[in-house]
């Protein structure tokens, strides 16, 4: 039972590896089953065997992206001061994204296309440890805005983030010279927590 699982999971290991590097290489239009059984080669029946539908194998990639944008985040060099602190989580998640925009780009697109889909309870988790992690340094900038409006412009800023991800993760901003994507991140950052100031001083 314990040799059985073990090759198992290194199937499993082998096909979530094989699909990063497709989506990484090629695009996320060629995370197919058929060209995920080229690249791994693990025939089709064996990737159906591990995953139910190629929705759960997506979902898998895209867990593996949030861990990694974690630990990236978690990485960050942060003190006392909780402005610079935003920042440099803004400046990481922005350097993420342009690291690695077909895997983001993959995760972004599910989530937009996929709203209702049943995330595992492990998924949700990294998710929330992703969403919250700047939730200390946020509230602290804002101690005296109460709470629920605080909350309130927190959820703001992740929605508005993650509709920039999406500008960052296109090609968009790659002819521009004068500026870059982390730059950008962080005026847009800047300029909300400026706002979010004035709201606090009404």
């Amino acid at each position: 039972m314990g040799k059985m699982q073990n090759i198992k999971d290194e199937i499993h290991a082998k096909l979530l590896k094989a699909g990063r590097c497709l989506v990484c290489e090629k695009g996320t239009e060629f995370l197919t089953a058929r060209k995920l059984s080229e690249a791994s080669g693990c025939s089709i029946g064996t990737i159906y065997n591990q995953f139910s539908n190629m929705d759960e194998f997506i979902a898998e990639q895209n867990e593996m992206t949030l861990n990694e944008l974690f630990v990236l985040l978690a990485q960050g060099k942060y003190a006392t001061d909780s402005y610079a602190n935003l920042n440099v989580m803004a400046d990481l998640f922005a350097k993420f994204i342009l690291d690695n925009k077909q895997l983001w780009f993959l995760l972004y697109n599910f989530h937009f296309q996929h709203a209702a889909y049943k995330f595992s309870y492990k998924y949700k988790r990294i998710l929330l440890k992703a969403i919250n992690f700047a939730n200390r340094d946020f509230y602290n900038l804002f101690a005296n805005l109460e709470k629920q409006k605080a909350k309130t412009m927190r959820n703001i800023l992740l929605f508005s983030f993650a509709g920039l991800s999406a500008v960052l993760s296109s090609d968009v901003l790659s002819a521009s010279k004068n500026i870059s994507p982390q730059q950008i991140a962080k005026i847009f950052l800047n300029v909300f927590l400026a706002g979010t100031k004035v709201l606090e001083e009404q």
